[in-house]
């Protein structure tokens, strides 16, 4: 019975750290972290959810909001099923993507209604810094839109402040 209780805890000591690594989320860019201005691009049909972006970066105050992405360190691009589906004579169905250059997009690729994805970009490189899909169905999932952004940098914070 010991034997099994020194099996199980060295097993628990060996993998926890393991655990813990895989419940993290990818490391944000220092560029995020130093970056202090940001403009929101909104390429979904709803104003609503970028109500709920600007109301969200408010109440944060990491980042100034400008008005130009000239004038930003980053770019929040908005992007959701705005998509426009069209479907020639005896073809494959297609989606028709004005926001990507107007390529077209296989149907299996469409965004669903509900889901809403968020992607940082630097204005300088226009390099896609990070990025994540969140469910924007119902008042309260709005509400929450940034909250991975913000558990993302508060992650990235906390590591640069053990490292030192």
């Amino acid at each position: 019975m010991k034997m099994v209780t020194c099996v199980a805890t060295a097993a628990l000591v060996l993998w926890a750290p393991q655990m813990a690594q895989t419940n993290t989320k990818p490391a944000i860019p220092g560029k995020v972290l130093a970056a202090r201005t940001i403009y929101v691009e909104n390429r979904t049909s709803s104003a609503e959810i970028q109500n709920h972006v600007y109301l969200e970066l408010a109440k944060w105050g990491r980042f100034q909001i400008v008005d130009s992405p000239k004038k930003a360190d980053l770019v929040l691009r908005l992007s959701g099923s705005n998509m426009v589906t069209f479907v020639p004579a005896g073809e494959k169905t297609y989606i028709y993507d004005p926001a990507a250059g107007g390529r077209s997009l296989a149907m299996e690729e469409q965004i669903p209604g509900d889901l809403t994805y968020l992607t940082l970009i630097e204005t300088k490189t226009g390099g896609t810094l990070w990025t994540e899909q969140r469910k924007t169905r119902g008042t309260q999932a709005k509400q929450r839109i940034l909250d991975g952004l913000r558990e993302a940098v508060d992650q990235q914070e906390k590591r640069r402040t053990e490292t030192r």
